[in-house]
């Protein structure tokens, strides 16, 4: 009777911690994830094992095993870690054809303003430059193809959020945070929704040193296209004046029209 007893409550416990464990590797897994979503440059090992609160050895084998499924990413020489390439949308294939497209036009958007252009789309919670073309100017603004940036602080998470839904757009905010990388960042929900209801009248969005000192940008969303995306020049804000923006703005607008209809004509 007690060798019964004894055996039963053994199995129940051995059940209760066989249960525990896939629960505790999961939210480790989320923890870990979450880290990397609301990373502006990346995160490095012992920073994931200390927010994570996992041992560094145990912090690098839930790396490992997420880098071996795509879910995680890391560059080789910052040995930071990113979120990975299966976190892209589902219609992948569709984005890649159209950055292939993309890539000329914003060469000679480049070339015609004489400083850096981006294509940007929104992927999970963050902004990622997909395109970018360098100003050949000895100071200029540019960041890498593959940056990931928050949509509270940037001219291209500005012009996309405006095509989101309210409530995802707060969701964003809550999830990545409104961090204040300058004087001029935008960081709270209320003074965010006011400044998108400015750029939806003007039908375009700035960064007036809000992601970067001395950095503006200036950003469209390109409408009607299956994901969310936008193109965007960025510059000193000394050389890229307030003055300057009608003109910026217009000559972005043409470029994204004519890539939307090409897009969409021959897709």
């Amino acid at each position: 009777m007690n060798n019964k007893k004894s055996s039963t409550s053994d199995d129940t416990a051995s059940a209760g911690s066989s249960n525990a464990y896939p629960i505790r590797a999961v939210e480790r897994v989320c923890d870990i994830l979450d880290l990397l979503q609301r990373s502006h440059e990346g995160v490095s090992l012992p920073e994931t094992a200390t927010v994570t609160s996992l041992p560094k050895s145990s912090a690098f084998r839930y790396l490992s095993a997420l880098e071996a499924r795509g879910y995680v990413e890391r560059d080789t020489q910052s040995a930071l870690y990113r979120i990975g390439l299966a976190f892209q949308p589902h219609n992948t294939r569709q984005l890649e054809a159209f950055l292939a497209r993309a890539g000329g036009p914003l060469q000679r958007l480049r070339d015609d303003t004489g400083e850096t252009t981006n294509l940007g789309t929104l992927q999970g919670s963050m902004i990622v430059h997909n395109l970018v073309f360098e100003s050949s100017q000895m100071m200029r603004l540019a960041a890498r193809v593959g940056d990931r940036a928050p949509i509270h602080s940037t001219a291209l998470g500005k012009a996309i959020a405006v095509e989101l839904p309210p409530d995802r757009v707060l969701a964003i905010l809550d999830t990545v945070g409104m961090a204040p990388f300058t004087d001029a960042t935008i960081t709270t929900p209320e003074a965010y929704q006011s400044a998108l209801e400015t750029v939806r009248d003007q039908g375009f969005a700035i960064d007036d040193c809000e992601n970067q000192a001395d950095g503006r940008c200036v950003a469209v969303a390109l409408r009607g296209m299956p994901f969310p995306c936008g193109i965007s020049v960025s510059a000193p804000a000394r050389r890229l004046t307030i003055d300057m923006v009608p003109s910026v703005v217009k000559r972005i607008r043409s470029v994204g029209k004519h890539l939307v209809s090409d897009f969409l004509n021959e897709g």
